[in-house]
């Protein structure tokens, strides 16, 4: 399932996407799909957000997955307006506003340590970016010019956890997780460099593009694979594989939950490859009027524009 958060008519509301151009109501589907099909459902309301979705139990899950499966077989038509939408007719938000956590990793593409001219980590190099910087598909990036002048784009793949995890062995790690999306870990270099630590730098305000899908892991397979491009007014800047991780998704999920309780919707970014802005030969930084894009195979296209 390709899972997002819209807003249709000042509301918003928790979705799939069908056939990359509708967007289906998913509780009002589940309804839908019950009285159609006189399927018994678990007691109360189908979750109304993707928080809620996430920390709900499996027979919620499974019965989004029998919707969505059924809804496909009859290509949507069981569904009337508002319940389907054209996808052109919405307003996609950020997949997940409200983590108790994002997690960023950094250094952690052998790629990238190659153009930094930096050792290759012994273990997974850690920082956050506050939740306050998440802003969704076409949502603009913006910055106050007297703070800094050298932003720059990171293309990222990150996944949102699915169930409380705390202390878990890499081999269980893939049972904790949802599913995958993407991140612009947007960043401003000056500030970073100056300070030495990269928080502050890395969780301006609008500086965290999300989504603009959460894509069940049954729909991306081995995450591992996949390529991971950003392009800046078109350009390519960013083009490598996730097979480039120096510590791949398990073994970050290990080290992570040995000292920190991961919930339900927690977002973990696993670093980014090298082509980033502030290494190119002249450097590369954003500036009012470009347009970002981040694309990862099978994740979709996160784009937005900077004012």
């Amino acid at each position: 399932m390709k899972l997002v958060t819209y807003q249709y008519q000042d509301r918003s509301n928790l979705g799939v996407l069908l056939d990359h151009d509708r967007i289906i109501n998913l509780p009002q589907a589940v309804s839908k799909f019950q009285e159609s099909q006189q399927i018994p459902l678990p007691p109360g309301d189908f979750p109304g957000d993707m928080l809620s979705f996430l920390q709900s139990n499996d027979a919620w899950w499974q019965a989004a997955a029998s919707t969505v499966n059924w809804l496909q077989a009859n290509n949507g038509n069981p569904l009337t307006t508002p319940t389907i939408l054209p996808l052109d007719q919405v307003k996609l938000a950020p997949p997940l506003t409200n983590p108790s956590k994002l997690i960023c990793i950094g250094l952690n593409y052998h790629d990238h340590c190659r153009e930094t001219n930096t050792p290759v980590p012994d273990r997974p190099v850690t920082f956050v970016k506050y939740p306050s910087a998440i802003i969704g598909p076409d949502d603009t990036i913006t910055w106050s010019p007297e703070v800094t002048t050298q932003v720059d784009y990171e293309a990222e793949l990150a996944l949102v956890i699915r169930r409380q995890a705390r202390n878990i062995s890499a081999k269980d790690a893939f049972d904790y997780i949802a599913g995958y999306t993407m991140v612009n870990d947007v960043s401003a270099r000056d500030v970073q460099f100056a300070e030495g630590q990269w928080v502050r730098a890395k969780s301006f305000d609008t500086f965290c593009p999300l989504g603009p899908y959460l894509v069940t892991s049954d729909e991306v397979g081995d995450p591992h694979s996949l390529d991971i491009r950003c392009r800046v007014n078109g350009q390519l800047v960013q083009d490598s594989n996730t097979s480039e991780l120096i510590f791949d998704i398990p073994i970050l999920m290990e080290f992570i939950t040995k000292t920190c309780t991961l919930y339900p919707g927690d977002i973990i970014s696993t670093g980014t490859p090298h082509g980033i802005g502030a290494y190119r030969k002249p450097p590369l930084y954003l500036k009012p009027g470009d347009v970002v894009e981040v694309e990862i195979d099978k994740l979709g296209l996160l784009r937005n524009p900077i004012v």
